[in-house]
């Protein structure tokens, strides 16, 4: 009898091993899903995610081509927008204004804005689109003058530009870079500048930069620059 009583002591107590056993192997497995999720979550946030920013689109425009552009950017990301105006203005056909642009252009002018933002507010923006046309092988100078009016430290700088052709593109770019040269830009690096100083010439090294024109609608540029 006494024997009985211990094998069916025996039994019970691994029966409470074996519970135990099970119920430490599925809070081990819990944990490991938990640890892991983050992990597959990350796979899906992009590099420059626009998420929590506040974000400008600033622009200038002579045609509306460009002024349309930044609509619809201002759309896409929810951004505020501002059109960048020269206090001393521009035909309505560019090309009658021919000799002065070319001369802002090739000089590396400064024209003055109209009515510039206040520079408290301009501080609190976190991500600024910056739009224009190419004007001889440059952004309008009047965008430069209105960029380098402002710290614009740590922010980041996303240019665009509305052009009927491919060339000049990497020349357009470096000078708003090199306007903001403390700020973080997208994309991060431009093809290498082939001749900095030679703005008159067309160098063939626009390869790998993207602009809204270059594909479906700005949803998918805004994809291809990982800020969406």
């Amino acid at each position: 009898m006494r024997i009985i009583i211990m094998k069916r002591i025996f039994l019970l107590l691994a029966i409470a091993m074996l519970t135990l056993l099970s119920v430490a192997c599925a809070n081990d497995t819990t944990s490991n899903t938990t640890k892991q999720a983050p992990q597959t979550a990350a796979k899906t946030t992009y590099t420059n995610s626009l998420a929590g920013k506040k974000i400008l689109v600033a622009y200038f425009s002579a045609t509306n081509n460009t002024k349309r552009v930044a609509e619809e950017i201002a759309q896409a990301t929810g951004a505020d927008i501002y059109r960048i105006e020269a206090a001393q203005g521009y035909s309505a056909n560019p090309y009658d204004d021919k000799d002065l642009i070319q001369k802002e252009a090739y000089e590396n002018l400064r024209p003055e804005v109209k009515a510039p933002l206040p520079a408290s507010e301009m501080a609190k923006y976190d991500v600024i689109f910056v739009g224009s046309p190419i004007w001889w092988h440059q952004p309008a100078m009047v965008v430069c003058t209105f960029l380098e009016g402002y710290d614009l430290s740590g922010k980041t700088i996303v240019p665009f530009f509305t052009y009927g052709a491919r060339s000049y593109l990497n020349e357009s770019m470096q000078r708003i870079y090199k306007s903001t040269p403390n700020s973080v830009h997208v994309p991060a690096s431009l093809p290498k500048d082939i001749e900095p100083d030679n703005i008159q010439q067309s160098q063939n090294d626009d390869d790998g930069i993207i602009m809204p024109a270059d594909v479906d609608n700005i949803d998918t540029w805004l994809k291809v620059l990982q800020l969406k």
